[in-house]
């Protein structure tokens, strides 16, 4: 099956243009890990909660949050400049932003408010960037139900001044059994790409790796669009912002050329997702954007991006993607009949047996302004070889 996929992802990629000597240079500047001898300091912590905060050059990146409503998620996520790269609602509203005694924190929370202002408040269970599943056994762990995916500890959490590291063990906890049916190991891995390795642009990046492991026979990860790994794009960047706002709304890539509403349900190796987002304030700018209050939804703007590539040794690769005009971007290895109406054999599930595995590997890129073909091109070939034994 994965011999079959692959070779269907071969005709279907569109043929990378990049050049030879500009591929060759770009890669032999990588390291065998994402980790480059260049990059800014990477730097974490873990906090009482359980909790985890990753910083570059002192400034926070991203933040893990082991339970959100029944989910892990990675929030907030940071680009560069330090504009909020995912929609902050609902878990700013979950927050008392006065009572926070970290001033950079309470910054963030403050710009998370600014941003979402105006926004879109629509699918609660759309938090940031998480992974989960709409159907697996009868649960669904999608959507706010009371099957949960729960962290049972944290294996590792390790800096070494280039990236941050990650990895945590979850059970999934299926409410119609009532009991775990599966438990995964997730391996996130937090970084900077030094501005000079894609034509200039300053790029960070979570890696993001999970197997999952079925605990009892019959583990069916169902045929449904609802799932999997997703990301939801702040409210100012999605297609249909412009709607609310004429200075609202992005545009959608894939690697086949295909753009906006073209991308949805198509199987590709990578997607970006980009357009206009709250321009992070501090100071006084801050100070005046609060006092105008939460009607005035004008709030000065940026461009960023979010780009996931889907890592080639992932089951069904490449995967199918969820990436709507609202701002939900996912990947989804098992929707096949939903992105494929018309194909009468289409059947995405996957069924596990007692201790067998599946597993998946994702690159998310956060940037400011927009990457090119070419950028987004050289980024995954480079993340392919990364991924090479």
């Amino acid at each position: 099956m994965r011999s079959l996929l692959k070779a269907t992802s071969l005709t279907r990629r569109r043929s990378f243009a990049v050049g030879a000597l500009a591929f060759f240079t770009f890669a032999a500047s990588l390291a065998s890990s994402p980790t480059f001898a260049d990059a800014p300091s990477v730097s974490g912590k873990r906090l009482d909660d359980g909790s985890v905060r990753v910083y570059v050059d002192g400034e926070l990146f991203a933040g893990y949050v082991p339970d959100a409503q029944g989910t892990p998620i990675v929030w907030p996520l940071r680009t560069p400049s330090g504009a909020l790269a995912t929609r902050g609602w609902p878990m700013i509203d979950e927050i008392d932003v006065d009572a926070q005694t970290d001033a950079a924190m309470k910054a963030i929370y403050q710009n998370a408010k600014i941003g979402e202002r105006g926004g879109a408040k629509d699918h609660p269970h759309h938090r940031s960037l998480w992974f989960n599943h709409g159907a697996v056994k009868g649960g669904d762990f999608w959507a706010l139900t009371d099957s949960k995916i729960r962290q049972t500890e944290v294996v590792s959490f390790e800096c070494d001044g280039k990236t941050a590291v990650l990895v945590t063990k979850n059970r999934w906890f299926n409410a119609k059994l009532d009991r775990d049916i599966c438990q995964d190991v997730r391996t996130l891995r937090f970084g900077v790409v030094p501005s000079a390795q894609v034509d200039g642009k300053n790029v960070r990046y979570v890696d993001f790796s999970i197997e999952i492991t079925a605990l009892e026979d019959g583990v069916i990860f169902g045929d449904t669009k609802e799932g999997t790994f997703g990301v939801r794009l702040p409210s100012p960047t999605a297609l249909t912002a412009k709607k609310a706002n004429p200075k609202w709304g992005g545009r959608i890539l894939d690697d086949a050329g295909r753009k906006d509403g073209e991308t949805w349900g198509k199987r590709s190796a990578w997607v970006d997702y980009s357009g206009p987002a709250a321009r992070f304030l501090e100071g006084d700018e801050l100070t005046r954007e609060l006092a105008r209050g939460d009607k005035a939804t004008d709030f000065p703007l940026t461009t960023i991006g979010v780009a996931v590539l889907n890592g080639p040794e992932s089951w069904a690769f490449p995967s199918w993607r969820h990436v709507r005009d609202y701002g939900l971007f996912a990947t989804n290895p098992f929707g096949q009949r939903d992105f494929e109406p018309k194909n009468g054999d289409a059947d995405g599930s996957k069924t596990l047996n007692l201790g067998e595995t599946l597993r998946f590997d994702y690159r998310v890129l956060l940037h400011d302004g927009d990457l090119t073909a070419d950028d987004l091109d050289a980024a995954f070939k480079a993340y392919e070889l990364e991924l090479k034994p």
